[in-house]
């Protein structure tokens, strides 16, 4: 919550601060890495008792995004995703985490080789849990006989992500910092593979402090003053 205080500050001030340079107009594609600080106590407690391991914070993940620029609007998409794999008999858990956005936000900073945007994030996030028995190797006719050594359990929601985005481009080429607070203000309703209901799941946090470090592709003109002549 704290976090999300702060991020929410920080666009503010930044908006408040906009300076009279003309935009930066064009686009770009990025791809890169993605840390998210994931509270997994729910999903620890509940593996505690069984095979004793632990999710670990932080949540490393990859994505990609695209981005046009049109005056000072800022417009797009992105989309990320990264799993952990935890365990050992009698149990092995991979837990993935993803999540895709639409994008909008606005320069309030931009001259040739730094663009500043406040964005906010409108899409959806999800986890899939998948559980794994590792207290033998079964034959096929075992398997045959008892099925179900495999269980894979998720939930998707709607999420929001106000979000700081930093854009260095130079040519072509560039890079783009992005910091931001993804948010689920919905409760999870945990459903099976087949998808059936789970009465109940693992507790899990709404919200996910990250940072994604990206590459960047594109064109841009503009985010200069132009000297006027005396007369």
């Amino acid at each position: 919550m704290r976090s999300h205080i702060a991020v929410m500050a920080l666009v503010a001030l930044l908006a408040a601060t906009a300076i009279a340079v003309p935009p930066v107009n064009g686009g770009f594609g990025c791809f890169g890495p993605t840390v998210g600080l994931v509270n997994f106590d729910g999903l620890n407690t509940a593996m505690a008792q069984v095979s004793g391991q632990k999710l670990t914070s932080p949540q490393w993940g990859f994505g990609g995004a695209g981005y046009a620029l049109i005056d000072r609007v800022v417009i797009g998409g992105s989309g990320w995703g990264g799993s952990q794999t935890v365990g050992s008999d009698p149990l092995r858990a991979t837990v993935e985490i993803s999540g895709g956005e639409f994008d909008i936000g606005y320069q309030v900073f931009s001259v040739k080789h730094l663009i500043v945007a406040p964005m906010l994030g409108i899409g959806g996030s999800g986890y899939s849990i998948e559980l794994e028995e590792l207290s033998s190797t079964p034959s096929f006719w075992e398997l045959l006989l008892h099925p179900g050594r495999t269980s894979k359990v998720s939930f998707s929601s709607l999420t929001l992500t106000p979000q700081l985005m930093v854009t260095v481009p130079i040519s072509f080429v560039g890079l783009e910092l992005r910091g931001g607070y993804a948010y689920t203000p919905m409760n999870p309703e945990w459903k099976l593979w087949n998808g059936g209901k789970l009465p109940t799941g693992p507790t899990i946090a709404k919200g996910m402090p990250f940072v994604t470090l990206n590459v960047i592709f594109g064109g841009f003109e503009g985010g200069t003053n132009k000297r006027r002549g005396r007369k």
